[in-house]
């Protein structure tokens, strides 16, 4: 299991926050004043898939293999791991 967890986090990159600004405009993002990531089209602010709470730029991760922006905490990559890269069991 915990190989497994290690060969998943091989997978993300750490990006700088010049970056990561690029990545998000590219996928339709942007950032308000408030340092919060929102719908470029609406100016609504994304919230966590997990958390369910808006996101600040400074906290935000952009999650591989997917438009999935969270809040960084052990909890939610881990569920994103759970969702989205552990192997389905036969």
């Amino acid at each position: 299991m915990i190989d497994m967890l290690i060969e998943n986090f091989k997978r993300f990159i750490k990006l700088n926050d010049d970056q990561k600004l690029v990545l998000l405009k590219s996928l339709g993002y942007d950032v308000n004043s408030n340092g919060f990531i929102i719908d470029s089209k609406t100016g609504n602010k994304i919230l966590c898939k997990y958390t369910e709470k808006p996101v600040l730029f400074k906290d935000a991760s952009i999650l591989p293999g997917s438009t999935v922006i969270v809040n960084t905490s052990l909890i939610t990559l881990s569920e994103y791991i759970f969702d989205y890269l552990e192997p389905e069991e036969d």
